[in-house]
């Protein structure tokens, strides 16, 4: 089959988004995961074996956005990439109808110098992996998106997390998906977001036991070391990933 010209995936992208906007992300045929980028639930290859490899599964997202319904505050991720998560999540909210906002924190520049502390710390080898590295996205690419949904929930905040998450100091939390890789940002993440994190608020930890990223454990195990909450385990079609419940 010959590919899409760009006009008539456009033409595809908006026509499917105002017929499925509506529906449960369940029910989302997996070639829509591939027309839109986004992870949604019947695009998941489930995993031969447990492993934490790899991105979060999205049934994992919205299992943990599920639980956390009940608890007052926004919704974040750090790391948003090319909206690949947070556009799905979006959704969800608002489909549930609720009135909580989302947060979308990146550079979309790619990784900067402080990547270099995590090239020290050895861990499984990546093409990306370097300074500059995921940075082939945009705020204009996610802002697309959202606008093809008409999602008005969410907020893009571009920057670096030391200079972006100071803005939103006074929001509070419910939920915070960090998939930002790399020692520094989940040291800036962890510092900025458990002290406004809600009781029974959750922070998942996209890259804790990923043996490429050995940084999100440093970074995590040294910030809980004098903190009352654990790291619980959450599997679902063979993704396994980590996360904190706020005491």
């Amino acid at each position: 089959m010959r590919p899409l010209s760009r006009i008539a995936k456009r033409i595809l992208q908006s026509a499917t988004a105002k017929i499925y906007g509506g529906r449960p992300l369940s029910t989302w045929p997996s070639i829509l995961g591939r027309l839109h980028e986004l992870r949604i639930p019947r695009s998941v290859v489930p995993h031969l074996s447990c492993s934490p490899t790899g991105s979060a599964n999205i049934n994992i997202l919205l299992a943990l956005l599920d639980e956390t319904e009940g608890v007052p505050g926004d919704v974040a991720e750090c790391g948003v990439y090319r909206g690949n998560s947070l556009i799905p999540m979006a959704i969800h909210l608002r489909q549930k109808g609720r009135s909580k906002s989302i947060l979308g924190f990146d550079s979309f520049e790619g990784f900067d110098e402080s990547i270099k502390i995590d090239l020290e710390l050895g861990g499984a080898g990546l093409d990306d992996k370097k300074v500059g590295g995921l940075s082939d996205t945009s705020v204009e690419l996610v802002e697309s998106k959202l606008a093809r949904f008409n999602l008005n929930n969410t907020v893009l905040v571009k920057g670096y997390f030391k200079e972006s998450l100071p803005r939103y100091q006074n929001r509070r939390f419910s939920f915070v998906h960090l998939d930002c890789d790399v020692y520094s940002a989940y040291k800036e993440c962890l510092e900025f977001f458990y002290p406004r994190l809600n009781a029974n608020g959750v922070l998942l930890f996209d890259e804790y036991n990923d043996p490429a990223w050995p940084g999100c454990n440093l970074a995590v195990d040294e910030f809980l070391l004098d903190k009352p909450e654990k790291v619980h385990s959450i599997v679902r079609d063979n993704f396994q990933k980590f996360f904190l419940v706020k005491e």
